[in-house]
């Protein structure tokens, strides 16, 4: 009975009413099992109990689970974040993507920036009317870990 209730939560896993099914069907279970042995004092074989896991049957969700049920994420995306933004928003987002602290990823962007005699200060630009812009870090997290259905 323990495993054909523990198979049982395993299927309903994602089902938002799965703990009010699982009590249902130990009611159930409980039920069949009254009706069947006369009294209290009667012990349940191993025979009665599959003949009555096997009346109700495997357990399978209502709806059956879209293929990506398992909630893969979005994952990590390019962006600008406002919150707390120098120019732009750039660095704050590459900072977000990478998991960099963003005082790192400033000082290089401004060391390549003289290195490159400029042209990090071009592409800069061009990603500032690029990347979408996302309003704080903890929007940006949310909907990084925020689930993608195709």
């Amino acid at each position: 009975m323990r495993q054909y209730l523990d198979d049982a939560r395993r299927a309903l896993r994602i089902d938002p009413d799965a703990d009010e099914i699982v009590r249902d069907l130990e009611s159930a279970i409980g039920d069949r099992l009254s009706t069947r042995t006369g009294s209290v004092d009667d012990s349940v074989t191993g025979a009665q109990m599959a003949a009555i896991l096997s009346e109700l049957g495997p357990v399978s969700p209502a709806r059956p689970a879209p293929p990506s049920a398992e909630r893969r994420s979005r994952g990590r995306f390019w962006c600008r974040i406002k919150e707390g933004s120098w120019f732009g928003g750039i660095c704050l987002g590459v900072a977000a993507y990478g998991e960099f602290r963003v005082d790192w990823v400033r000082t290089v962007v401004l060391l390549l920036t003289l290195v490159s005699g400029g042209l990090l200060g071009v592409v800069y630009l061009v990603l500032l009317l690029v990347l979408p812009v996302v309003p704080t870090v903890t929007d940006y997290e949310r909907q990084r870990d925020a689930p993608r259905y195709p």
